[in-house]
């Protein structure tokens, strides 16, 4: 990680940094600019470019003019990590909202950029899984944590960890969309339909109301199992398939690592051209004209970026 930012002396600072954010508790104005959305990223099997689609979809989101929240609920901390976040120095994170109630998440959230903040997540939160299960309805504390927040953001990102456990499941609840990276592969098809078991019994037996969408990541069309298992994805997923296809691009990898979006990294590289696109589509869910009405979504040609189709 080449560019990290510290954060002992920025946090500490704490009234100082809520003064220069007055419009978040500015209900008023919050309320005149649409309803929030919450989209949980997640995947049972690693590896699948579940954080890098959290990342680049959040920050791309920001970047059209809308408020967007990252909330990263891998214990490794790598959203944060990504952004440029040194994770390690938090003085407070996910874990304190959600595990022992010390802090109201608006306190533990950190603004990064313009339209763009993340509720990070480090180690501490590893011990999760155990120490929640002593609570009643435990599966739902994100939600009840988050409630406060929806009057503020257009859109809310999720980053769940590699695993179907009671972080996963309290993201799934707090959601109404859940998109779900996939590698066109035999193994990680194998493993899509563990998650969409789960987020379809989620939705049967809570009444919840959420989309799920299936995201094809890293994909070469140069090599004939790739193109084979993306032909079985569309046969069998098609339904729930997005349009976007996330090709396989070093440049996702290396910005990561630096702690910047893919767009900050290379502006015409594959993976910005694809995240933007998803972008596109995501805006697209459940975006119905009274909603875009009331919120002024900066153009695509603002972003001086040209989407191609594959």
């Amino acid at each position: 990680m080449e560019e990290v930012i510290h954060l002992n002396n920025r946090l500490t600072r704490r009234p100082h940094l809520l003064d220069l954010r007055a419009d978040f508790i500015d209900q008023e104005k919050a309320k005149r600019n649409g309803t929030c959305r919450t989209i949980a990223i997640c995947n049972l099997k690693g590896g699948v470019g579940k954080t890098v689609t959290a990342i680049n979809l959040s920050a791309r989101l920001a970047t059209r003019g809308l408020r967007t929240l990252l909330i990263d609920l891998d214990p490794q901390g790598q959203s944060g990590l990504g952004l440029g976040l040194d994770v390690d120095r938090l003085e407070h994170s996910v874990y304190d909202v959600l595990v022992n109630g010390r802090y109201p998440a608006c306190e533990v959230i950190v603004p990064l950029r313009s339209n763009l903040d993340v509720l990070p997540s480090n180690i501490d939160l590893s011990s999760a899984e155990l120490e929640l299960a002593r609570f009643q309805h435990r599966e739902r504390r994100l939600k009840k944590a988050i409630e406060g927040l929806r009057n503020n953001y257009e859109y809310i990102v999720i980053d769940c960890p590699p695993s179907i456990g009671i972080l996963t499941l309290n993201a799934l609840v707090a959601s109404q969309i859940v998109v779900i990276p996939v590698t066109p592969s035999q193994l990680s098809i194998q493993g899509l339909s563990g998650v969409l078991k789960v987020a379809e019994a989620l939705k049967d037996s809570l009444l919840l109301k959420t989309s799920i969408f299936c995201l094809i990541t890293l994909f070469d069309r140069r090599q004939k199992e790739a193109r084979i298992q993306k032909e079985k994805l569309e046969l069998t997923e098609g339904h729930r398939l997005l349009k976007t296809v996330v090709r396989k691009n070093t440049k996702l990898n290396t910005a990561t690592r630096k702690g910047i979006p893919v767009f900050e990294y290379d502006s015409n590289c594959s993976g910005t051209r694809d995240y933007t696109a998803l972008t596109e589509e995501v805006l697209s869910i459940g975006c119905g004209e009274d909603r875009l009405a009331r919120k002024e979504i900066l153009p695509l040609d603002s972003l001086e970026l040209r989407v191609t189709q594959m």
